[in-house]
C-alpha cells in the first residue's frame, strides 16, 4: 500500500490540545480558522512556565519509579502465570486420555466464554467524568489540573452523583454530547496543527482501509491534498493493492500527476464556500439520491415544480427533512448563501434524505390529489402546450431528414410527464 508526499511540511511533529474556543481570529486570511470566523477555534497549547516545567519534571521521575516496579511486578506474574499454564496443560492432557477424546477439543471447552460489546453511543459514567472534570478544572492553570483517576475517585464518592433523576441523566449526556460535537467541528487555530491534525488522521484511515482489503479484497483509493496556498498540509494518494495500475493503465494519468493537478484545483478554484459550489454540491447530492432510488431512469433528475406528481406519486419515494425556512426549490435557483449552508448541512449530516413510501401511504396519497382536484385545486404545473398542437407532422429522424411518409398527431406528446428539470 503505497503512500507517496508531493510536498513537504513546514509543521513540526506533534500533539496539540483539544480545547475549544469560540474566540473569533483576526482579519488575516493566512490561516484556516482566520477563513473560518463562523466556527469554534481549537486554541494550541502555551509554551511551558517554569512552574509548570518542575511540574512535569517531578511527574517524569514519579512514572520512572512506578515503571520500575510495575516491571518488577510484571515479572513476578509472568511467571506465577507460566507455572499455572503448565499445569493447565497437564491437567488437559489427563483429561482427554481419561475421556478418550482429543486434546484440542477440551482446551476448546475449557475456554469457552462470550464477548460483550458495549454500545458506542454517550454512556452516563463518561458524562459524569466530563461534568465532573469542568468543575474541578475550571480555572486551573496547565500542570495544575487533576488527573482522570483523580476526577473519578471525587465522581465516585461525590453525593450528587448517587440519586440522579432521569432529567438530570439526560442533561449530563446532552451537554457530553454537545461538547463532543462542538470538539469534532472545530477549526485547528494554526496551518501545522491543521496539518498533524491531517497527517494523524489519514494515517489512521490509511490502516483501517488496509484492513479492510484483507479481510474483504476490496480495492480503494484515495487522493487528499489542502485547500489553500497558506496550508501546510501534505498532499497524499493511497491505494490497496494495484489500483494505482488503474490510473496508468486505464485513465493514462500517473498519481503524482492527479494529486499535483487536484492541489492546483483546490488551491485556485476548489473555493467550496462560493455560492455556486454550494449549488452544485447541492443539486449533486440531491441527484445521486433520487437516482439510487430509480434505477431503471439512470439520468433523472428532481422535477421541483411538479414534485407532488412526477416524483413523489409516480415513483412513490419522498424527500424528507427539508430544512425549515429554506424554500422548496432547485438548488440553482436559491440565492441566500445561510439558505444553501443550511441545505448543505442537511445533506451531508442525512438529515435531509430520500425514503421510500410504503404501499399505504402511496395510497393514501393518490387519495388525497384525488380529493385536491376534486376541489379545483391545479396540482403541479401543467406543461405548455405546442404550438403547432392539432395539426399533423412528418415524422423525422435526427440528423438525417426525412424517414418516411409517415404523420403522427402533434398532440399526442402534450400530457408526457417532464422528469429532468
Amino acid at each position: 500500500m503505497a503512500v507517496l508526499s508531493t510536498c513537504h511540511n513546514n509543521g513540526v511533529p506533534g500533539r496539540c490540545n483539544d480545547e475549544v474556543s469560540a474566540t473569533k481570529p483576526t482579519a488575516n486570511k493566512s490561516t484556516w480558522a482566520a477563513r473560518n470566523p463562523g466556527w469554534p477555534v481549537m486554541q494550541p497549547r502555551q509554551p511551558l512556565s517554569a512552574v509548570e516545567k518542575e511540574h512535569r519534571s517531578a511527574h517524569a521521575a514519579s512514572r520512572q519509579i512506578s515503571a520500575a516496579q510495575r516491571k518488577d511486578r510484571d515479572v513476578l506474574l509472568n511467571e506465577a502465570i507460566r507455572s499455572l499454564a503448565d499445569e493447565f496443560e497437564a491437567k488437559v492432557q489427563v483429561l482427554a486420555t481419561t475421556h478418550n477424546v482429543t486434546h484440542e477439543k477440551v482446551k476448546k471447552l475449557l475456554g469457552g466464554h462470550k464477548y460483550y460489546r458495549n454500545p458506542h453511543g454517550t454512556q452516563l459514567a463518561n458524562a459524569i467524568i466530563h461534568d465532573k472534570a469542568h468543575e474541578v478544572n475550571e480555572g486551573r492553570a496547565r500542570g495544575e489540573k487533576l488527573s482522570l483517576e483523580q476526577i473519578r475517585d471525587l465522581a465516585r464518592v461525590d453525593p450528587k452523583y448517587q440519586d440522579m433523576t432521569q432529567e438530570e441523566k439526560d442533561e449530563l449526556l446532552r451537554a457530553l454530547t454537545e461538547f463532543r460535537a462542538l470538539k469534532n467541528s472545530s477549526v485547528r487555530a494554526t496551518n501545522s496543527a491543521a496539518a498533524r491534525d491531517a497527517q494523524s488522521t489519514l494515517e489512521h484511515i490509511f490502516k483501517i482501509l488496509d484492513g479492510l482489503a484483507l479481510r474483504t479484497g476490496i480495492y480503494v483509493c484515495l487522493f487528499a491534498t489542502r485547500g489553500h496556498v497558506y496550508d501546510s498540509s501534505q498532499p497524499f494518494w493511497y491505494g490497496t493493492d494495484n489500483i494505482m495500475d488503474f490510473w496508468e493503465d486505464v485513465m493514462d494519468l500517473e498519481p503524482d500527476e492527479i494529486v499535483r493537478k487536484m492541489e492546483q484545483w483546490a488551491c485556485m478554484h476548489g473555493k467550496s464556500k462560493r455560492a455556486s459550489c454550494m449549488q452544485r454540491m447541492c443539486a449533486r447530492i440531491l441527484n445521486s439520491g433520487l437516482r439510487t432510488c430509480v434505477v431503471a431512469k439512470k439520468k433523472i433528475r428532481i422535477n421541483f415544480i411538479n414534485f407532488e406528481v412526477a416524483i413523489k406519486a409516480r415513483y412513490g419515494i419522498d424527500l424528507l427533512g427539508w430544512p425549515e425556512g429554506v424554500p422548496f426549490q432547485s438548488p440553482r435557483a436559491i440565492t441566500n448563501a445561510e439558505h444553501l449552508r443550511t441545505l448543505r448541512d442537511a445533506l451531508k449530516a442525512g438529515t435531509c434524505r430520500w425514503a421510500y413510501m410504503s404501499r399505504q401511504q402511496c395510497v393514501q396519497y393518490q387519495d388525497q390529489l384525488k380529493e385536491r382536484r376534486s376541489a379545483g385545486e391545479l396540482v403541479g404545473k401543467p406543461r405548455k402546450k405546442r404550438s403547432d398542437a392539432g395539426r399533423k407532422r412528418r415524422r423525422t429522424a435526427l440528423g438525417k431528414g426525412l424517414k418516411s411518409a409517415a404523420t403522427i398527431d402533434s398532440s399526442s406528446g402534450e400530457n408526457s410527464s417532464e422528469d429532468d428539470i
